[in-house]
């Protein structure tokens, strides 16, 4: 019988299986960040307004791309229950404006608004309008809108995010408007028309642990348009 001797071979190599790991946070509220540092390198920053909501703490195994991704989608995943109802308000909207005039057509064209899935990306530029409305007879695109408000309408006034703000005046040539949609007590719309000149301060509101800007506006601002009013402008420029 041929026995084989098996030579068992030693090196000094060791694999390394050691999870990454948040080593230390940074707070600069100069800039309303904090410095995120994994494995003693830097990492990222993250938003001031987000960080509680992150649950980011020192020894939390986790990568550099994991807490990028946490930061940049964290909107999209804290109001992803939600998209149920804003695709509701989308389509409010839009059987709203097709009853003004046989000749309109909302068409809803906004990053997304079409699905309730959630779509690891985000729209060319915050704040693109949800729908164009056309001239069916000729195709002609005459407004752009915005959709946006909350299944109850909070007392007081009416909340709009400062991005949605900033796409209308940066597109000044395009007749962009935002209208809000409530459900509760009563069904409501509300039809905003931005300013083009006008600098607008946000409110800072802490909704959960995040805290959200907004910019608040009531019946008595010239942005503030009732029904008829836009109901009319549309009709104008048919």
């Amino acid at each position: 019988m041929i026995y084989l001797n098996r030579k068992i071979l030693r090196t000094n190599l060791r694999i390394d299986t050691s999870m990454p790991e948040i080593t230390n946070i940074v707070h600069k509220p100069e800039k309303e960040r904090y410095w995120i540092y994994v494995d003693g390198k830097y990492c990222t920053s993250v938003r001031e307004r987000t960080f509680p909501a992150l649950n980011l703490n020192i020894g939390n195994q986790l990568s550099c791309d994991e807490i990028k991704e946490r930061e940049s989608f964290h909107f999209k995943i804290q109001y992803q229950d939600s998209w149920g109802k804003e695709k509701v308000r989308l389509n409010k909207v839009k059987q709203l404006i097709d009853s003004f005039d046989s000749r309109l057509e909302a068409r809803i064209t906004g990053f997304g608004a079409d699905t309730a899935e959630f779509i690891q990306a985000h729209p060319e530029e915050s704040g693109r309008p949800d729908i164009e409305v056309i001239n069916k007879e000729n195709g002609e695109v005459l407004i752009f809108i915005e959709v946006s408000g909350t299944e109850r309408m909070r007392k007081g006034d009416y909340w709009v995010r400062p991005d949605k703000l900033a796409y209308a005046q940066n597109h000044a040539t395009d007749d962009v408007w935002i209208i809000l949609h409530y459900q509760d007590p009563q069904e409501k719309f509300v039809f905003i028309k931005p300013l083009m000149n006008t600098k607008y301060n946000y409110n800072k509101v802490k909704l959960g642990e995040t805290i959200e800007h907004y910019v608040f506006f009531n019946d008595d601002m010239d942005e503030c348009k009732k029904i008829e009013e836009f109901h009319q402008h549309l009709l104008s420029i048919i």
